[in-house]
């Protein structure tokens, strides 16, 4: 008898074009940002007793590390960010497939980010100017009466988290600093990829001595670390291993199918990367307990979590079925379907409830600052269903239609033909000639 059935997988290729595992690796990243953000208002404890247990000494199961240190999995993010875009440059280069077109590249990164993006900072602007938040005794820069006009316009441009002042009192929705950054890095991808595929080593040397460099230097006395942390060269080190990570998953993928032995072992590395993961999360909380120490650690820490990303996410891609199923499963797919206008709708919403006393509760302090815990419950699971529920009208009701209007039918039925039907790998001599 099988321990597992896999008998079926044996000699099955991976998947280059859809790796489906993404999309539940994805999700994972973005639930567990929503977990921190919901944790940090409705201060609602992951700690679980298990008396049952108890002949073990296991009296309790305390997930309390995982939304502590939930502001890590932004790293996951922009990981997969670098991994997905290079991965056709990588085929390209590996497979002989068609070359992505930039222009084609820049609008489907518009299609995908600009209407729903557009939407979240107007809507909470004008939130904002009904509720008079700029205007609020309680608002540190309440006597600029020009800052309303400093944030909206440096939102609308992407440029918010380059000025200290905005970043630091911004009111329109604290977590978009994330867009902004990839937004950045997409006005200079063409011109990286064009570097990182003519000279791979070299760029990849010099976008992690970038990244090094920015976390020396917002270390260093005097430097603005809370300012400094969110830009985009302090993250280069982890695009570049995105990049590194789509290289070397196509050329697996080119050379190495699955079978059984190498899902045992894929398996075991993939479990092992989470556990390691979770050694340093445990090393990340006790950083808390010294000044600056949180920003310091994960700055100096972000390039190498990057690279046991790397090895997770291609792990797991070779792994048994049953383990791939967790993170390529139904739910998984719609999750990250809806994972961009999830992620920037429920920190909002989240606070929203708070100061608006909702669930109600009376008197000037939270409930969850006074131990009501059906209150903290009540708040959690509110947040979530109205965060799912705003991230799937604006994914299906702006994010999808406008992305047809832009994209055009003539573009998406292409980009379909052209995933479904990969073309082989010619000869290099004939590239060369074609070249020339």
């Amino acid at each position: 008898m099988k321990l597992f059935k896999i008998s079926e997988e044996d000699g099955t290729a991976v998947n280059n074009h859809h790796i489906d595992v993404l999309d539940g690796i994805r999700a994972m990243a973005i639930l567990i940002v929503v977990w921190l953000h919901l944790w940090e208002q409705c201060w609602l404890m992951p700690i679980f007793q298990t008396p049952a247990l108890s002949f073990l000494r296991i009296n309790d199961i305390n997930l309390d590390w995982l939304p502590r240190t939930g502001y890590m999995m932004v790293t996951m993010m922009i990981f997969l960010s670098g991994f997905c875009l290079y991965l056709p440059y990588a085929r390209h280069d590996q497979l002989g497939e068609p070359l992505p077109n930039t222009k084609t590249f820049f609008r489907k990164r518009v299609a995908r980010i600009i209407p729903s993006y557009m939407f979240c900072v107007l809507a909470i602007f004008i939130y904002n100017i009904v509720k008079g938040v700029y205007l609020a005794s309680d608002f540190p820069l309440n006597g600029d009466t020009t800052f309303w006009a400093k944030d909206l316009f440096s939102h609308l441009t992407f440029t918010f988290n380059l000025i200290p002042q905005v970043a630091s009192f911004s009111q329109l929705n604290g977590v978009l600093w994330t867009v902004a950054l990839e937004v950045q890095f997409y006005l200079i991808f063409p011109l990286i990829v064009k570097a990182f595929r003519k000279k791979p080593v070299l760029t990849y040397i010099i976008m992690a001595l970038v990244s090094f460099a920015a976390t020396f230097y917002a270390n260093s006395p005097g430097s603005n670390i809370n300012f400094l942390m969110h830009q985009l060269p302090t993250y280069m080190g982890v695009y570049a291993n995105g990049f590194l990570g789509a290289a070397i998953f196509v050329g697996m993928s080119s050379k190495i199918k699955r079978n059984k032995y190498i899902g045992i072992i894929s398996t075991i590395i993939s479990v092992f990367c989470i556990y390691v993961y979770y050694l340093m999360m445990i090393n990340l909380r006790a950083a808390a307990d010294q000044e600056g120490g949180v920003n310091s650690w994960q700055m100096h820490n972000r390039f190498y979590i990057s690279v046991l990303f790397m090895i997770f996410c291609i792990a797991t891609s070779y792994a048994l079925g049953f383990y791939r199923k967790i993170f390529s499963n139904k739910v998984a797919v719609f999750i990250s379907t809806i994972s961009f206008n999830l992620y920037m709708w429920h920190q909002f919403l989240a606070v929203a409830f708070v100061k608006n006393h909702i669930p109600y509760y009376t008197g000037d302090t939270p409930p969850n600052q006074l131990g009501d815990r059906p209150w903290m419950w009540k708040h959690f699971l509110l947040s979530i269903a109205a965060s799912l529920l705003m991230a799937i009208l604006t994914t299906y009701l702006i994010e999808k239609p406008m992305a047809k209007l832009i994209l055009g039918k003539k573009n998406n039925t292409k980009a379909a033909s052209t995933q479904k039907q990969p073309l082989k790998k010619p000869d290099k001599h004939a590239i060369r000639n074609k070249k020339r």
